[in-house]
């Protein structure tokens, strides 16, 4: 597969899916305006985030078969500038339970929790990777609840499903298949996810592949 991103390793890692076989990316919005404090759900993307957005649908040379996104407002702006970019119109699913709280267990006490850390996501992924935090799933449940949404949809030969999500949500997905921990100082290679960054997936639920970061990992029934 074809694919012109920002990151050279997204480039790299579409190169090794197979050809004409359907591929998965899970992917961070694209830049946005600065988040004074909390969630900040209704905050959109900054023109360069619009631009970079546009120019990845503009070089997309697979067609979109399914297109499922967070409901905040930045991940839906990145989804229709990617749809304009490469010039059509397609649904948007939005898949608030999947793409934004697989973490949550409960998503009343998990808030709280993400406030009395200031949202400060690195920590709390640390804590939940490491000795689980009160209303959040673990990084196992949370994982397989989004590797099961994204390998329910799409599916289509030669088609991309694109799946807009957040930092945290992929910094989970890293946890579990790449053992990420962004708190473990003796692994100076590692990062946290950046915008428009993502993770490209082949094959079914019981036997796929992931690239990631110049990685590419095989599971079964994982």
């Amino acid at each position: 597969m074809n694919l012109k991103s920002i990151y050279h390793h997204m480039e790299k890692g579409a190169q090794a899916v197979p050809e004409k076989a359907n591929c998965k990316i899970v992917f961070r919005h694209s830049i946005r305006k600065s988040i004074v404090s909390g969630v900040g759900r209704e905050v959109p993307l900054t023109n360069e985030g619009i631009t970079l957005a546009q120019w990845f649908g503009q070089n997309l040379k697979y067609d979109i078969g399914f297109f499922a996104s967070s409901s905040c407002e930045r991940n839906i702006h990145t989804c229709k500038e990617i749809l304009a970019g490469k010039g059509i119109h397609k649904d948007i699913v939005i898949a608030s339970e999947e793409l934004e709280c697989p973490q949550a267990k409960d998503k009343e006490l998990s808030g709280k929790i993400f406030e009395q850390y200031n949202f400060k996501s690195d920590i709390i992924i640390h804590k939940v990777k490491t000795e689980g935090l009160p209303g959040f799933n673990t990084i196992k449940k949370a994982s397989q609840i989004m590797l099961d949404f994204i390998f329910s949809n799409g599916n289509e030969e030669n088609t991309v499903d694109l799946f807009c999500t957040h930092d945290f949500q992929m910094a989970i997905l890293y946890a579990y298949l790449f053992d990420y921990d962004p708190m473990d100082e003796t692994l100076k290679h590692q990062q946290w996810p950046m915008m428009l960054e993502g993770m490209i997936f082949w094959g079914n639920r019981k036997h796929f592949w992931c690239s990631w970061r110049d990685e590419i990992k095989e599971f079964i029934n994982f």
